[in-house]
């Protein structure tokens, strides 16, 4: 016996992007949410492990797609439909980046709930995690499109609207900070 998220999911699975993105455009509700379903979780991980503070993480998924509602009708259909949507939160990003560097006493709440994260995972994350948090942002954002949302250099760098070898130059440069920072926190010769 199928549940109803069960049935949910069968039905997102089933139907084909192109098909959810042209009723979404035509203004069918249930299209939007049936692609808002298939591609809140992905965006939602792109944004923590970029932002790396959960509740932000929220509020950039939702702002990404909030934006995609307002913007679907734009869509053309240049790049993949899942390539805009890391573009928008790419943006969103940006943003929340810009805000986050006018509000100092958030980010000190924020590095409060990252210390209690932290404190909550093992060991071995708190390293990377805290390693990661010493990247620039930019850095962050190129590591977790191309190791952990598994896009290559080109796609990355349509998503952050920059040149393939910018994201190429970024992986490298995050490679070599992380290699130092988690080689000196572990007693190995960087």
């Amino acid at each position: 016996v199928f549940t109803y998220k069960d049935r949910m999911r069968i039905e997102n699975e089933d139907v084909p992007e192109a098909q959810l993105v042209t009723g979404a455009q035509s203004g069918d509700a249930r299209s939007f949410e049936l692609l808002f379903d298939r591609y809140y979780n992905m965006i939602h991980a792109f944004a923590y492990r970029v932002c790396l503070v959960e509740t932000e993480a929220d509020d950039i998924a939702q702002e990404t797609f909030i934006r995609a509602a307002r913007g679907i009708s734009s869509y053309r259909g240049a790049a993949s439909f899942k390539n805009w949507l890391y573009r928008i939160a790419h943006n969103a990003l940006v943003d929340w980046g810009r805000q986050s560097a006018r509000q100092r006493d958030k980010q000190d709440q924020f590095a409060a709930e990252l210390q209690a994260q932290a404190q909550a995972r093992t060991p071995d994350y708190t390293d990377v995690h805290s390693a990661m948090r010493q990247l620039s942002p930019d850095l962050r954002e190129a590591v977790a499109l191309v190791y952990f949302e598994e896009m290559n250099h080109r796609d990355a760098a349509d998503a952050m609207g920059c040149a393939e070898t910018t994201i190429s130059w970024r992986v490298f440069r995050a490679k070599s900070a992380l290699k130092k920072l988690l080689g000196s926190k572990t007693g190995e010769a960087p």
